[in-house]
């Protein structure tokens, strides 16, 4: 046979060859199929600009984050091209002539010269890792021409910047570029980009936080074959290689720390997005971290900022320091529960309105009053008797709360709440009472924020929204003339800042103080105490948590008109004590807002006095000649009259002229009245509160000065059950020894009252 002939046949088989290859190849492929499936990715929480709060590194403390080709800057594709397959194009997936002259040099040399692995080669070794073998890289071959077969080269790239090793726990372009630099790949100078470019083909050797010179030289290098390859001009080398290899502090991104942990509990994507304002959410951590270290140690804070039309949240602040443990860094007070103090009086106030009980001028009495047997004082102990429901809310009075939750019911109050979508937390057996005027039960930041976003929202309360996932939903509160005028009560405080409608809470015992602000756009909410519920005497809502919302506000910039009055809502003159419109015998004005026409007249409903006195006027029967009071059955020529009075408990804080025994006359003695008397009030005891505790020294005499408040003479009173002599309005209890000792009394129509106290002397 000749060489002609031979070299005849062979063309003929080469054909058949590759036809058998690639039938191989095609079984090979069905049998043993590639995928681009990615590794676990670190999760990355951003804020509404695209900045990071936050990332998390994967289960097994590697940081690897999401980038797609339209992240990453021109320039850095450049450089890695360059360097690393500048035909990545154009090849199948392996390139021939570079493998054949990568072998040739190792075989001429003992050692390897330049390596022959394409981008797609390395992603093959990526997904799929080999010992560095002669077989190992045979199938690393194999597998890249599967990856071409299959994938883009789009993907295959995407690929590559996701998960190639940049060295230490850092895989891929993004988490480099973030660990070494401090900002996203699509930021990097051209340096830098060299420089990240030839990480992944020694990442240990080159790591340029370990080994900045050999990392220096390997950069320049590269950037030198650049203009070489007329990629880079002469002029942007100089530029590039004046720069150092300058690795900044590894970035701490704790920025809203604990809204993202508490997103990534509860999702498993690898980018979650926020509403959150970076600027904003930077300046109130600061302001948090600055102000407890003002305050003192193990103190915490918490602030939020929501969007009212949104519910977006743009500031949020789950504690003052989080790398503090002492201020107990890890806890979230945003949704940690605790006593809300008197922020829920608005909404007491609020529902009032809308059931028409009250308007904002309605007459309430700020006086030592019992309910049942539930017998609130005031933050400050002291009283202010007659005042108007927006005096009461302004200075956060409790007394009148009470007598206002005390007509709408504890109950109601809690299921309108809770229909809101507001959870109280209760003790177990419990029920509602009217100690949650005064912070009774156990809320959160989050929720009495979201309630509030009602005030600014015509009534409608909008829940809270972390991420563009959660829908925009809102819950009818109030009606958008109650909301408008609780609003506007706060607004016109005198100690409120301009445009910030604030309601500030103390709980017992000085453990929580907080602040709740509504303007024009956004409601803030702000707490400050000890997470682990020790108290702070001295810190309360007005003096602890105003400056900080105070200082929060000002950073918003937030428009600060006077919000448009809803049609219902009206201004009327009413009078005190009746609570209507103003008549000829108005003896306080007032200026009141009211809803749809509604002007409910003075009330006065305590539910253990049931029997008082509960009406503006009083009527009686009056001798025409001694001008003295009788009773109806009584044989004296008499008119009826009528006398306006205010509600007994207030005489105290009322001019002479105005209490009931300058308007009404004594009783006729020629009139006998056991068993026909018309009582003016029930009785009261004034100047003594139940359970009050004397502490005086042995030898000090010291005496107890008491009163009777409402009531008919005369009066009866009993110490330990021992009717004293004095019948008058007013006794003295003189020079009392250690013991407990229970006061009753007793007035000529039958009312009582009781209390009891104790003294020790020492």
């Amino acid at each position: 046979m000749t060489i002609l002939s031979k070299h005849r046949r062979l063309w003929v088989y080469l054909p058949i060859a590759g036809i058998l290859l690639f039938l191989a190849f095609l079984c090979y492929d069905r049998i043993v199929p590639v995928d681009l499936d990615s590794r676990s990715l670190s999760q990355t929480v951003l804020a509404e600009d695209g900045s990071i709060l936050r990332h998390f590194a994967d289960e097994n403390g590697v940081w690897r984050f999401p980038v797609t080709l339209d992240d990453v800057s021109p320039n850095y594709l450049t450089a890695l091209i360059t360097y690393e397959d500048q035909y990545f194009y154009d090849h199948p997936g392996v390139n021939v002539l570079a493998l054949i002259r990568a072998a040739w040099q190792w075989g001429s040399t003992g050692q390897i010269v330049s390596g022959g692995s394409t981008l797609t080669m390395q992603v093959a070794r990526i997904r799929y890792p080999e010992p560095r073998t002669v077989w190992g890289k045979f199938k690393e071959i194999i597998r890249a021409l599967q990856l071409e077969w299959h994938f883009s080269k789009r993907d295959i790239l995407t690929y590559y910047l996701n998960h190639a090793p940049f060295g230490g726990t850092y895989e891929g372009v993004q988490a480099a570029s973030l660990g070494y630099f401090g900002h996203s790949v699509k930021q990097l100078t051209d340096a830098q980009a060299a420089l990240l470019a030839i990480l992944p083909q020694a990442p240990s050797y080159y790591r340029p936080d370990r080994h900045p010179e050999r990392a220096r030289q390997a950069r320049d290098k590269l950037m030198r074959r650049l203009v070489t390859q007329h990629a880079w001009s002469s002029e942007r080398l100089n530029d590039a290689l004046i720069e150092d290899i300058a690795i900044v502090p590894k970035a701490a991104y704790q920025s809203a720390p604990l809204l993202a942990r508490r997103l990534v509990t509860d999702s498993q994507a690898p980018q979650i997005q926020t509403f959150i304002h970076s600027q904003w959410q930077s300046q109130t951590s600061e302001l948090l971290r600055n102000y407890v270290h003002s305050i003192g140690q193990n103190v915490s804070a918490a602030a939020l900022v929501v969007e009212n039309r949104t519910g977006k949240v743009k500031v949020y602040a789950g504690s003052a320091d989080f790398n503090d443990n002492s201020r107990f860094a890890y806890v979230d007070m945003v949704s940690a529960t605790r006593s809300p103090g008197s922020t829920l009086k608005p909404f007491i106030y609020g529902m009032a309105l809308d059931e028409g009980m009250i308007h904002s001028e309605s007459l309430l009495m700020d006086v030592p009053l019992k309910f049942g047997g539930y017998q609130p004082d005031n933050f400050n102990s002291g009283f202010s008797g007659p005042v108007s429901v927006a005096h009461a809310l302004q200075k956060s009075l409790n007394i009148p709360a009470v007598q206002v939750l005390e007509r709408l019911k504890p109950v109601y109050f809690f299921l309108k709440m809770k229909k809101a979508g507001i959870e109280f937390k209760l003790p177990a057996g419990a029920k509602p009472n009217l100690a949650i005027a005064l912070g009774g039960v156990g809320s959160d930041l989050e929720d009495l924020v979201y309630a509030y976003t009602s005030l600014g929202n015509q009534g409608q309360a909008q829940h809270l929204r972390f991420s563009p996932a959660d829908p925009q939903t809102q819950q009818p509160f109030l009606s958008a003339g109650a909301a408008w005028v609780i609003r506007k009560i706060l607004l016109e405080n005198p100690n409120s800042v301009a445009g910030l409608a604030v309601k500030t809470g103390t709980s017992y015992g000085f453990r929580d103080a907080w602040a709740i602000g509504v303007s024009q756009h956004y409601t803030i909410g702000v707490w400050v105490g000890r997470p682990d519920s020790v108290p702070m005497p001295g810190h309360y809502g007005q003096v602890t948590a105003v400056p900080l919302i105070n200082n929060i506000y000002q950073r918003l910039n937030d428009q600060r008109p006077d919000p448009a009055a809803p049609d219902s809502v009206s201004q009327v003159d009413i009078c005190w004590p009746q609570g209507d419109r103003v008549k000829t015998d108005c003896e306080a004005h007032h200026r009141a807002y009211i809803i749809d026409g509604t002007i409910p007249k003075t009330w006065y409903n305590i539910a253990e006095q049931q029997q008082l006195f509960n009406q503006s006027e009083f009527h009686f029967w009056q001798a025409d000649d001694s001008k003295l009071r009788v009773n109806i059955n009584c044989q004296i020529k008499a008119q009826r009259h009528k006398v306006t009075v205010w509600p007994a408990p207030l005489e105290p804080w009322l001019k002479p002229e105005q209490r009931r025994a300058a308007r009404i006359p004594n009783w006729d003695p020629r009139c006998k009245t056991t068993g026909n008397i018309i009582r003016q009030s029930a009785v009261h005891i004034h100047g003594l509160a139940n359970q009050d505790a004397f502490q005086f020294p042995q030898q000090q005499i010291q005496d107890i000065t008491v009163s009777a408040e409402g009531g008919e003479a005369p009066f009866y009173w009993l110490l330990n059950g021992v009717l004293l002599s004095s019948q008058h309005r007013k006794i003295t209890l003189n020079d009392l020894k250690t013991g407990h000792y229970q006061l009753t009394l007793i007035d000529q129509a039958g009312s009582r009252d009781q209390v009891s106290f104790s003294v020790r002397r020492y």
